[in-house]
């Protein structure tokens, strides 16, 4: 008698468990460094009520972030922008009201430098770094971006050597992120909720630097293309900046998450489109509009999970080491 063997199944073989449990430990190594870090794949649907309360906790610590500068750095000579009133002090500066076009794009340039300080926070907390390294990455990551631009186009001294609120709000926030982050419960951090609010806001703030970024270069007289690039260099340089210095590939040349780089391109030609074909168009319209792109094709790459093309051919030299083909 012939007995023919069952065909094994990735349940009966303990190396196949293994194998995908070491998957998705890896996986789940990989999310630490990842920003914003993925939701739990077992996480429930979404809770609109939790939604609401950790967009508000959210931008509510973003912004007391920036107020906290205001009270912590007065070597700065920043008392002299505030006012006591019944819910405490205030800047004078249009730092916190919105009332025109203006004062909105300060407002999101300072909520933007809060958060990519917290990003860029956890990125560092992630691969061990201590509180100084924490905060030297997180303000590295939050003023990289504009201050490279600036160097390339000859706008010294940089802004947040002009108006140093812009300083003391990224140390404020790498600092409350580093001590408060790792409370947070996991079922939280890792939630589809964090996950939306901080897919949101990040994307209004990158819309927000891309609108600077763009702005600066029209400014100083440079063209169409210099103008995106500055936009590509405002939103996305700080990042790779962190990557660098946490000793991890640049997040923004890989097709870890979906489309970044090119929604920032989307806004940044929207604007000189603006500029060049209708510049007596309203400024909240020539503001804003930019903004909206930025932000809306974003949001929609990460729900469809749209992606870039990854070059075809993953092993190009066949084996060959790199530098001896080259």
């Amino acid at each position: 008698m012939v007995v023919v063997p069952r065909a094994s199944s990735a349940d009966d073989d303990p190396r196949a468990s293994r194998s995908e449990n070491n998957k998705f430990a890896s996986m789940r190594s990989l999310s630490k460094n990842q920003w914003p870090p993925p939701f739990e794949p077992d996480a429930p649907s979404m809770n609109y009520a939790k939604l609401a309360l950790l967009a508000a906790a959210y931008t509510s610590a973003c912004y007391l972030a920036m107020a906290l500068a205001y009270y912590v750095v007065p070597g700065l000579d920043l008392a002299s922008k505030l006012k006591l009133d019944h819910i405490g002090a205030l800047p004078e500066t249009p730092v916190f009201t919105v009332g025109n076009v203006r004062e909105l794009l300060k407002f999101m340039n300072m909520f933007g430098t809060a958060m990519y300080a917290h990003a860029g926070t956890i990125t560092a907390g992630s691969r061990g770094m201590d509180l100084l390294g924490c905060l030297l990455v997180g303000f590295i990551t939050s003023i990289g971006g504009g201050t490279t631009r600036q160097i390339l186009t000859g706008d010294l001294p940089v802004f947040w050597m002009r108006e140093p609120e812009y300083m003391a709000t990224a140390l404020a926030a790498s600092a409350t992120t580093f001590f408060l982050w790792p409370k947070l419960r996991s079922s939280v951090k890792f939630s589809r909720e964090m996950y939306t609010v901080l897919i949101v806001t990040d994307a209004l703030a990158v819309g927000c630097f891309v609108v600077v970024g763009t702005n600066a270069a029209c400014i100083g007289g440079f063209g169409a293309l210099p103008g995106v690039l500055c936009a590509l260099i405002t939103a996305t340089a700080g990042g790779v900046y962190r990557d660098l210095l946490c000793a991890q590939p640049a997040r923004i040349m890989y097709p870890e998450q979906e489309l970044y780089g090119a929604c920032i391109v989307a806004g940044a030609s929207a604007f000189m489109v603006f500029a060049k074909f209708f510049p007596d168009a309203s400024l909240w319209i020539r503001v804003c509009g930019p903004i909206v792109v930025v932000a809306s094709s974003r949001i929609w790459a990460c729900i469809r999970g749209v992606q870039l093309p990854v070059y075809a051919d993953s092993d190009p030299f066949a084996g060959v080491p790199t530098r001896r083909v080259l």
